[in-house]
């Protein structure tokens, strides 16, 4: 329950009197200095310093705008810590997927240039190839875990620092990734392995049935169809129950079992559903905008598969499936470190709002914040 809550630049009883800022600041104002006339008209927005989000219990719309915020106020920072780990990212993972194609593209080049010893069999067709592309996609998947967790704490660190008026620099930034990014990672992996096994559990649950009678019928489908959709419930409540993990583990300094209990007290009960539909819309909306991105992309790219295909009469069959391939990852890339602040600046916006409604961490932020301001004005 939210309690003594005290406004940003309200001043509560037994609180110091606030050191004015370069301009007043927003949490005091110089009394002994002569009364200057305030800016007026689109002066004064332009003006105005807004913090990421107020310091204060936060509605939906204001967990929006932090989320569209941190491109006005840390835009060059964040996009290039962004664009820098997702494109080492993207070349690695372009060279693990190069290397689980290459026997596919082996089979259809076969296929095409000596139509009458096709065997029927197309894209991976002995164990060699399937262990290729076993070992491609856990590849892939641990540098797309690794780089996620990079991003996210950083991008964690400098949103909070937007919020109290604590500017992170470039340095501290780095210097909070090189600290937290292996426990970030872990984090998130148990969080995947856990919700993964809720779904297997579940879904295989469901499967015994038909094992058992060994035929198709609505006693042995609709025993699947119910595995399956609570296993997919149970990945969507373990999601929620632990969405605020990793930022608790970079700003609390936590531990990573420690984080985890955390995000489980800030979701426990009641608290749940406000965190569950805020963080699903901010990640919903982040899905849709990166699908829009990536999908201009991949139909640009399939395009250009079909004229290569065309223009060489189907003979550049590898030239069309490259060209696919790296504009359509091209595309995954440029719509992940677009979007990242986004989603990660809207997850710090949930994790601060539900501390301030429960734990009264608006009035930390707002010492800390009257703090920055004072320390700006020395």
């Amino acid at each position: 329950m939210s309690t003594q809550w005290t406004a940003p630049g309200a001043t509560g009883p037994g609180d110091p009197e606030p050191a004015p800022g370069p301009d007043g600041g927003p949490f005091g104002a110089d009394a002994h200095s002569a009364p200057s006339a305030p800016p007026r008209g689109p002066r004064r927005e332009l003006m105005q310093s807004m913090p990421l989000f107020p310091l204060r219990p936060l509605g939906l719309g204001e967990v929006l705008g932090a989320a569209v915020r941190i491109y006005r106020l840390r835009a060059r920072s964040v996009l290039a810590v962004a664009a820098a780990v997702y494109g080492a990212a993207f070349v690695l993972i372009t060279f693990a997927t190069g290397a689980s194609m290459v026997p596919v593209m082996g089979d259809m080049r076969a296929e095409l240039e000596n139509p009458g010893t096709a065997t029927g069999t197309t894209g991976f067709s002995s164990v060699g190839d399937a262990v290729v592309l076993v070992a491609s996609t856990a590849v892939t998947s641990v540098i797309t875990l690794v780089a996620t967790a990079v991003v996210t704490v950083a991008l964690t660190r400098v949103a909070l620092g937007e919020a109290t008026g604590e500017h992170v620099s470039t340095a501290q930034m780095w210097a909070t990734v090189r600290r937290r990014w292996f426990p970030a990672t872990l984090t998130s992996l148990l969080i995947g392995a856990v919700m993964l096994a809720a779904l297997l559990v579940l879904g295989g649950a469901g499967i015994v049935p038909v094992l058992v009678l060994r035929e198709a019928s609505w006693l042995t489908v609709v025993p699947i169809v119910v595995g399956v959709l609570l296993g997919v419930l149970a990945m969507l409540w373990i999601w929620a129950r632990t969405v605020l993990a990793v930022p608790a583990l970079v700003i609390e300094e936590a531990s990573v079992l420690t984080a985890l209990r955390r995000s489980l007290a800030l979701t426990r009960g009641r608290r749940l559903w406000r965190v569950l539909g805020t963080t699903l819309l901010v990640y919903v909306l982040y899905y849709l905008a990166v699908q829009v991105v990536a999908g201009v992309f991949g139909t640009v790219a399939a395009l250009l598969y079909l004229a290569i295909l065309l223009i060489s009469s189907f003979e550049a069959v590898v030239l069309g499936m490259i060209t696919l391939t790296i504009l359509s990852m091209l595309g995954s890339y440029i719509a992940s470190f677009l979007l990242a602040p986004f989603l990660a600046a809207g997850f710090v916006a949930v994790y601060a709002d539900s501390r301030m409604r429960h734990e009264a961490w608006d009035v930390e932020l707002t010492r800390r914040a009257r703090a920055a301001w004072a320390a700006e004005g020395t």
